[in-house]
């Protein structure tokens, strides 16, 4: 039983990736699962139920690894924290790349399912970067700056390569979901991160 369900998420995702939400019947994805069309509805109730299901464990998934490593790392200093936190968010979205994009596109319309995305995902997605950012502030290791506007610019920057996979191909001549991708877009990030974060220190106010 288990192992239907998990075949027929594996062919939604495939399907949703290829031909978006809208564009996928719940045929098609019974055909590429190999499974009776009314296990879809038994399982899931529907075409929706299988989406919501994806986002779901994607994002049960991301929060638990995402507790495990804050527990791994809890005292060292909050630069280093937030490093490998947004690594974590870099590679968990390569490796996880088609529904990465399709929940991004989701979220891109108006809808009753996006709403409660960000209402029940999106509000503890900001949290895992802000959290290491408050706590470096209060120490005093970070400047005391607009937090909401530094995550928003990093999520902008990790999420939006893998809404617009063909501009990275084509711009930075990288394939997204790649190890190189993944280790140039944490890269990127963390620069940024630091520019925003950290006290210029004497040889740099001297460039």
């Amino acid at each position: 039983m288990e192992q239907t369900k998990l075949r027929i998420l594996s062919a939604a995702a495939k399907l949703f990736d290829i031909y978006g939400y809208k564009g996928t019947s719940v045929r098609k994805i019974a055909e590429e699962a190999q499974v009776n069309v009314a296990l879809i509805s038994y399982h899931f109730q529907g075409k929706q139920g299988v989406l919501e299901t994806l986002m779901a464990s994607y994002f049960d998934t991301l929060f638990r690894l995402i507790r495990e490593l804050q527990e791994e790392i809890e005292g060292q200093p909050s630069f280093l924290q937030l490093e490998q936190v947004i690594g974590l968010y870099v590679r968990f979205q390569c490796e996880h790349a088609a529904i990465t994009r399709l929940i991004q596109r989701e979220l891109s319309v108006e809808t009753i399912l996006s709403r409660e995305v960000i209402t029940l995902y999106m509000t503890r997605y900001n949290h895992g970067i802000a959290h290491v950012i408050d706590a470096g502030i209060h120490s005093g290791e970070f400047l005391p700056v607009f937090v909401d506007g530094v995550v928003l610019a990093v999520i902008s920057q990790i999420m939006h390569p893998f809404l617009h996979p063909q501009m990275v191909r084509q711009i930075f001549e990288l394939e997204p979901a790649s190890e190189e991708f993944a280790t140039w877009l944490h890269a990127s990030v963390m620069k940024y991160l630091r520019a925003c974060l950290l006290p210029m220190s004497a040889d740099d106010a001297q460039l």
